[in-house]
């Protein structure tokens, strides 16, 4: 399983690549993207939400995008978070798939 590790604070952009069960990648051309994270599986509310206009989707073609996280994205407390990535095609009926849980990691920025 995918683990980022991050600093509290710092800014990084993420590049994902969604391939479908054989390994082939998904054109996510048409696909509407949410990037979520929370603590826990059962948390409603994500710590950390990106909609499809926070994505650039100029390899949406070939299954791949990225995402950027500003420094007040990542200033969460020092945890280990679980990721998702919500693709969603228009229907009908709309097809909503969810990729595989990924983990991201916060530690504690070094200050002086």
């Amino acid at each position: 399983m995918v683990k980022l590790i991050l600093k509290q604070g710092e800014a990084k952009t993420i590049r994902m690549t969604v391939k479908d069960g054989s390994g082939v990648p998904v054109d996510l051309s048409g696909a509407t993207l949410l990037l979520g994270v929370k603590k826990g599986k059962s948390e409603a509310a994500y710590a950390l939400s990106k909609g499809d206009a926070d994505f650039d989707k100029s390899r949406a073609s070939e299954g791949i995008v990225s995402v950027h996280l500003m420094a007040e994205d990542t200033d969460l407390e020092e945890a280990t978070y679980i990721g998702e990535l919500r693709c969603a095609w228009p229907g009908p009926p709309e097809v909503v798939d969810k990729s595989t849980d990924f983990f991201i990691q916060i530690r504690q920025a070094v200050t002086t």
